[in-house]
């Protein structure tokens, strides 16, 4: 599966926030952009799974444009879990994954066997079936985000884009729900693209970094080529160091301090 986008311009009214964006998402990788507040990371991945319109450039998903598809053919193959979601109070958490099944029913139609199947493999790979009947509103933060995953994850999308899927995470949640990428991606193959703040996570957990500033791609390439001492400077205007440690595959971040 192969997604690309070439020379996007996407905005908000007559502001324009993205310009001459392109990229090319392979399945498989685990690829994350990365970049200031407000440079467009999320904008570009609204526009990719048409949760917004572009206004110029194109689209492609297996060569075809993705203006073209119906909803549920696209979320047969592409899983999407935006920054901001939520679910009715009485929502226990097998019912709120259920729902990603939708884009592979027919109208009015009951869960079929294989439904029930994907389900329980969704919310056991996501480590969620035991909470299968709580309320959605039970759950800790991170159980919730988790269950959110499964949910997308239910759709058996070929590729699964999160934004920014650690925010509002205390560290331990942060790192459980990198780790449960991870593991998706290892275990079942799936692409993911994702939208990240902590630089960290993202050195530790991707396969290819795209890096945006001011709407426009600075730099994309493996992440110890991309998050190098000079980007930070240009992109993020903050001095630091990129230290390699004996025994650790990837580097850590130091940052200096200011007026130091």
């Amino acid at each position: 599966m192969e997604l690309k986008a070439e020379n996007l311009e996407i905005g908000y009214g007559d502001k324009v926030i993205v310009n001459g964006f392109s990229m090319n998402i392979e399945r498989g990788k685990i690829t994350t952009i990365i970049g200031p507040n407000g440079s467009g990371k999320s904008t570009v991945l609204k526009a990719v799974t048409r949760l917004i319109k572009y206004q110029g450039g194109v689209v492609y998903l297996n060569g075809r444009e993705i203006s073209e598809m119906k909803p549920k053919e696209l979320a047969r193959t592409l899983g999407v879990l935006p920054q901001i979601h939520s679910a009715p109070s009485d929502f226990r958490v097998r019912e709120l994954v259920s729902y990603g099944r939708m884009p592979h029913q027919k109208p009015f139609s009951k869960k079929s066997e294989e439904d029930e199947r994907i389900i329980r493999w969704a919310m056991t790979e996501t480590g969620t079936w035991q909470l299968r009947d709580k309320s959605i509103y039970e759950i800790s933060g991170g159980e919730t985000q988790r269950v959110w995953i499964a949910t997308v994850l239910a759709q058996k999308p070929e590729m699964l884009f999160l934004d920014e899927p650690t925010t509002y995470l205390d560290i331990s949640h942060q790192l459980e729900t990198m780790q449960l990428v991870k593991k998706l991606n290892k275990e079942t193959g799936i692409g993911v693209v994702m939208v990240l703040h902590d630089l960290t996570q993202a050195l530790e957990v991707s396969d290819h970094i795209i890096v945006i500033k001011d709407g426009k791609k600075y730099s994309e390439g493996v992440p110890e080529e991309v998050i190098t001492e000079k980007m930070m400077r240009e992109v993020y205007n903050v001095d630091c160091d990129i230290i390699k440690i004996a025994g650790r595959d990837k580097p850590l971040i130091a940052y200096k301090q200011i007026g130091a």
